[in-house]
């Protein structure tokens, strides 16, 4: 479970774009450049949550992305696809909600534990986790 729970992060590192930078050498040449650089700007402008030390994720904002979710990671059958389909949807909504990404899997929890405590409760347990940072972390 440690391993599906290492590959759902890593793949959720990796839609975000959060995942390890590749040197210079690695990186294909990009035909946009200064689109590149006006959305890392506009991301990093949107993003004030973080910079002043709150939790940047919205609680009822993220609770009500994490109850359409639930019924489907019940439905996954298993804590790995719960986990996989966990990991592939929060990079989708974190994509959506640039500014509310969270730091940490605790950022998550926290916001969960004030906004939704049964819904927080019902997706943890499909995950078979005691938290978000247990199953992402």
């Amino acid at each position: 479970m440690k391993r599906t729970a290492s590959v759902a992060l890593l793949l959720l590192l990796t839609v975000c774009g959060c995942g390890p930078s590749k040197s210079a050498s690695d990186q294909a040449p990009s035909s946009a450049p200064a689109a590149t650089t006006a959305a890392t700007v506009a991301a990093t402008t949107a993003d004030t949550g973080a910079s002043d030390g709150k939790n940047p994720v919205d609680g009822p904002q993220f609770c009500a992305f994490l109850g359409k979710l639930e019924p489907r990671l019940k439905s996954d059958g298993s804590a790995a696809g719960a986990e996989a389909d966990l990991a592939v949807e929060l990079a989708n909504w974190i994509g959506e909600h640039p500014g509310q990404k969270p730091r940490t899997a605790a950022d998550l929890d926290s916001a969960s534990q004030q906004s939704c405590p049964k819904t927080r409760t019902a997706a943890l347990a499909d995950l078979h986790a005691g938290s978000f940072d247990e199953a992402l972390g």
